[in-house]
């Protein structure tokens, strides 16, 4: 669940090169208690074999032994030899990735071209270098409750570890900027007020707060030039946003410049000259879609260097060096890259291979000729190194990655809803069936400004792999108010929430059906945050469409989901009381609980699964809580599962083991798909 909230904050990992690894947690006797589990395995895996379950809806029975191979639960959420988000050193000397040492996460550290890795234990959400090359920096949301934390690793120094830089409790930090030829980190954090984000530079040799700006309670994001300095800062008043510069002679010491609305989708990315005059953005003004600009920052002036008509830009990558872009990002169906160097391209093309392929940078030394490079399908990511002179090298693979030979194929979808608007998605068809009739899953992303992507990543899990090798067709539809097909079709959402929003998606089932593909007595829903939202509403307000339903962290009413938000969200909520509406007013509270599914519980209610982390700060457990209550009083069946140690999307990879287990048993049950039964991991997940 996304807030509106303009402040850079750190959210659940959505870059590219991640990866699920084997999150067990930091403890010394950690290869004592899996040996000890082994054993128990060991001791109980005669009596627990052939607890697998076949197909029983007929359309998988009768493909009978075409069908592939069970991919364990196991492979899906940890992987000891997956490895991800390399990271080159700014100097070039050394890369850093992160990955699993014995039992534990760990971000490792080796000497280019040289066998010296070593691992430092820690489940970071993200990695990145100092300026100077002498300092690691993770992100770490230890228990998921958004209380993020930055660590450093002096990796120079013998026998270092890493040190919490930001140490405060119930706050959220963010590395904002490294400071050129400098160990020094430009972080945002709310440690003074819950509400707002001041202005710090920190020292990780000492571990020292300098505080640069202190946010007068309007500054809804700070923006620090590679020199460490403030160049400029976003005030918010109501709906419009003004851009500051520095300017001691004016009042206050801030000189207004260019304003936009708060809904027109800016977001400001590197310096475009050395003056700092003008910025590289990523711009909906005036327009529908966002394009990669030149922005003018004493007047808003624009120059549209690369835009896009069927969809909006999805990110762009600026030279530091050269400060002029490198590579622009769009995702109409399958992934698109725009390279504006044509070495680069040839590069970039040569990773791909001439098949479809969202092929990112993910870090640059100075130089910027020795790159590294993440290739993302729909089976997987492989990072690559590309040395300023010679081939690219294979450094890893995720863990999906490792079993692609196995996965299912996704391809992009089109369909049109009842009232016209066009839509999007992805069909994903499990392997040695006949595409006939299958038992479907709708699969629905959170967001809900957000949207599912032909790569699997985090807005799914790789959950749609996951099915698809249990038996199912799994469908992806890109609902109004999805982000990436510009501002129209994200604002025809406004007031839709339960409603056109939630048609989308039956909309989708039905053209899956008319396809012929889904058989129409045998769809579930499911889904995370929003998704689980649109899961509840399915069980509730549709149950003619849906045989059962899958809620994990999910929001059951809408007026407890604004008045139980984080205080971050604060400057952002205005843009929920836009979509849903604010419940401190009678009328609007009205309309938010007729589209609860809290308040639509009744004789029909579909059968459903509800998955909630404890920590969660977002979505509240409350609301999973009075949903489940609300179900066994009115004698309508529910399986209620709860994750410790977790919050708005599990990191944990018991959790996840738990709720992969859960889900494949609980759609069997209901759709007849396959289930792979006990996982002998499950007997070691509770040493961790």
């Amino acid at each position: 669940m996304h807030s509106y909230h303009h402040h850079d904050h750190p959210a659940p990992p959505r870059g590219h090169g991640t990866l699920t690894t084997l999150t067990a947690t930091s403890r010394p006797r950690g290869r004592a208690r899996l040996a000890l589990a082994v054993a128990v395995a060991a001791a109980g895996l005669l009596a627990l074999a052939g607890c697998a379950t076949g197909p029983t809806h007929p359309s998988l029975a009768a493909a009978g032994a075409q069908l592939p191979a069970l991919i364990p639960v196991r492979d899906f959420v940890t992987s000891l030899e997956g490895t991800g988000n390399y990271r080159i050193s700014p100097d070039g000397t050394r890369l850093a990735w992160m990955g699993v040492s014995g039992l534990q996460p760990a971000v490792w550290v080796r000497t280019m071209g040289q066998t010296d890795a070593r691992a430092y234990p820690i489940r970071a959400r993200s990695l990145r270098w100092s300026a100077d090359s002498r300092y690691l920096v993770a992100t770490v949301d230890a228990t998921g409750d958004e209380n993020t934390h930055l660590h450093a690793l002096a990796v120079d120094r013998p026998g270092a570890g890493w040190v919490d830089l930001t140490p405060f409790g119930k706050t959220l930090s963010a590395l904002v900027q490294t400071v050129q030829g400098s160990p020094d980190l430009m972080v945002t954090s709310n440690r003074r007020d819950r509400k707002i984000f001041d202005l710090y530079r920190v020292d990780p040799r000492t571990g020292t707060h300098t505080v640069v700006a202190t946010n007068p309670g309007n500054v809804s994001a700070w923006i620090v030039d590679r020199q460490g300095r403030l160049h400029a800062r976003a005030t918010l008043a109501g709906d419009q946003v003004t851009l500051q510069r520095p300017d001691a002679a004016a009042p206050g010491g801030w000189r207004d410049g260019m304003q936009w609305n708060r809904f027109d989708a800016v977001r400001l990315l590197e310096a475009a000259d050395d003056g700092g005059e003008h910025m590289w953005a990523l711009s909906a003004r005036g327009r529908d879609k966002k394009a990669l600009v030149r922005l003018r920052l004493a007047d808003g002036a624009e120059t549209v260097v690369h835009a896009s008509d069927d969809v909006d830009l999805d990110h762009a990558l600026i030279s530091p060096r050269t400060q002029q872009p490198l590579v622009a990002y769009s995702l109409p169906g399958y992934p698109r890259r725009e390279v504006f160097d044509a070495r680069l391209r040839e590069r970039l093309d040569a990773l791909a291979g001439g098949e479809p392929a969202e092929v990112s940078i993910t870090s640059m030394d100075d130089s910027e000729h020795t790159l590294t490079a993440v290739v993302a399908t729909d089976r997987g990511q492989r990072s690559y190194l590309l040395p300023a002179d010679g081939p690219p090298e294979l450094l890893g693979e995720s863990g999906l990655s490792l079993v692609r030979g196995t996965l299912a194929r996704s391809r992009p979808i089109a369909l049109t809803a009842r009232d016209g608007l066009p839509l999007h998605g992805y069909l994903t068809l499990p392997e040695g069936v006949e595409p006939r009739n299958l038992p479907l899953v709708l699969l629905v992303h959170g967001g809900p400004w957000a949207r599912d992507r032909w790569t699997v990543g985090p807005t799914s899990r790789s959950m749609q792999q996951f099915l698809a090798n249990r038996g199912y067709a799994v469908l992806q539809i890109n609902y109004r108010g999805s982000s990436g097909y510009g501002r129209a079709f994200m604002e025809k959402a406004i007031g839709e929430f339960a409603g056109r929003m939630h048609d989308d998606l039956v909309d989708g089932v039905r053209w899956a059906v008319q396809q012929g593909i889904a058989d129409p007595a045998r769809v579930a829903i499911q889904g995370a945050s929003y998704g689980g939202y649109a899961a509840l509403v399915g069980a509730t307000f549709t149950p003619e469409v849906f045989a059962c339903a899958i809620d994990v962290v999910g929001m059951s009413s809408l007026a407890l989901l604004l008045e139980k938000a984080p205080p971050y969200w604060e400057m952002g909520i205005a843009g929920w009381h836009r979509y849903v509406g604010d419940p401190a007013r009678p009328e609007d509270r009205r309309t938010m609980d007729a589209k609860s599914p809290l308040f639509k519980v009744g004789p029909e209610t579909r059968p459903l699964l509800i998955m909630h982390g404890v920590n969660d700060v977002r979505v509240t457990l409350e609301q999973s809580e009075r949903m489940v209550q609300a179900l066994r009083q009115a004698g309508r069946p529910v399986q209620y599962v709860t994750f410790q140690g977790d919050g708005h999307g599990n990191q944990r990879w018991p959790n996840n083991l738990t709720m992969y287990r859960k889900t494949e048993d609980f759609l069997a049950q209901c759709l007849g798909g396959r289930s792979s039964g006990f996982d002998y991991y499950q007997l070691g997940a509770w040493a961790f």
